[in-house]
């Protein structure tokens, strides 16, 4: 933990920033990055008449760190991506905070 999701990059463009991106973040959350899992999810954006072009969504759950932490990871994950994209485009970030109650691991409670 934390867990990311990622939707609307192409993967190759989430690969080739991948390890800077676990690295980035381990450093600014103080968290070792054997500790990060990166999911990428193929998807498909559709709106009233049809497909749309998708646009980076990156959903982190993890344990709150603060604001002031997540508006640094916020900042970090649009400067990695921001390059791969096209001018003018969005990069949204979503965190979803976890409480210590709802999370188990191999069926433990932590």
């Amino acid at each position: 933990m934390p867990h990311i999701r990622v939707r609307g990059l192409p993967l190759e463009d989430l690969e080739s920033v991948s390890d800077t991106l676990i690295e980035t973040l381990a450093e600014l959350t103080d968290t070792p990055n054997s500790h990060f899992t990166l999911e990428y999810q193929s998807s498909i954006y559709l709106v009233v008449g049809g497909a749309s072009p998708a646009y980076p969504f990156i959903e982190i759950l993890w344990f709150d760190r603060g604001s002031e932490v997540k508006a640094k990871v916020a900042q970090a994950i649009d400067d990695l991506i921001r390059p791969l994209i096209d001018a003018g485009q969005d990069i949204t970030t979503l965190f979803r905070d976890i409480k210590g109650g709802d999370y188990f691991e191999n069926g433990e409670h932590f």
